[in-house]
């Protein structure tokens, strides 16, 4: 029921962010691409926008659901976008090159498997072509991991509150826990759901990067192009496949 209704209220949670949108739209005009590949990209809230402004963008998922909802959303815009349903560890699949691609909203961490996520990024590196680049984003886990419990502000909407808290567990576990609560004024329903991830270190994201094949490797605290410190909520990575 948790995802159900996430999915159902998901890009009021999450509205379209203009500090990522204007980040992406320039990282790939600087490169010349403009066939981007859109991973985990839920709803297609970027991939569409991205769309709007001139690009030629895929988007997948592994969630049939959300991949359904995003097609809905191209069909009711009128924007033409490709949507699949789609593993980032075999991004080959598609049978298509790309001259950039991003995996942002913390994706990378769900997977559990360090082989996995290496696998991700080696994907991601094959379906670049050469002078290409990746942008990445997951939450600055080196911060969650030295601090212990964290919690995320607070999302509140009209008639709706999304409270979220990271728990570590091990350098190699932590919770994600998220409470929902919707109201229709008169009445309230709460849902709770509990997910395991992989926090991934910024200097560990980096060297896989690196071993995936990727070079230009650059790293920020936010989308406006911050210096990366400790205390930066979040990891946003720019990665480039050399020809």
């Amino acid at each position: 029921m948790f995802y159900e209704a996430l999915s159902e209220h998901y890009d009021i949670i999450f509205p379209l962010d203009q500090e990522k949108t204007l980040f992406l739209e320039k990282e790939f005009k600087q490169k010349n691409a403009f066939k981007i590949l859109d991973l985990a990209c839920g709803t297609g809230t970027y991939t569409l926008e991205l769309a709007k402004r001139g690009f030629n963008v895929w988007g997948t998922d592994l969630e049939n659901s959300m991949i359904e909802l995003a097609r809905s959303k191209a069909a009711r815009e009128q924007v033409a976008v490709n949507f699949a349903v789609g593993d980032m560890r075999n991004s080959e699949e598609l049978g298509l090159k790309f001259n950039g691609l991003f995996c942002i909203g913390n994706s990378l961490a769900h997977l559990l498997d360090i082989r996995d996520l290496k696998q991700a990024l080696h994907s991601m590196y094959n379906v670049l072509n050469d002078g290409g680049i990746a942008v990445l984003q997951i939450v600055n886990f080196d911060s969650i991991l030295d601090t212990g419990d964290t919690q995320l502000p607070l999302i509140e909407r009209a008639g709706l509150r999304f409270v979220r808290t990271y728990r570590p567990r091990s350098e190699e576990r932590l919770y994600f826990d998220s409470m929902l609560e919707i109201s229709d004024g008169s009445s309230l329903k709460r849902y709770e759901n509990s997910v395991e991830l992989r926090p991934i270190r910024r200097l560990d994201l980096e060297q896989w990067l690196y071993n995936a094949g990727f070079s230009s490797v650059k790293i920020y605290g936010d989308f406006k192009y911050s210096e990366y410190t400790l205390a930066a909520k979040a990891i946003v990575v720019t990665a480039e496949r050399r020809g």
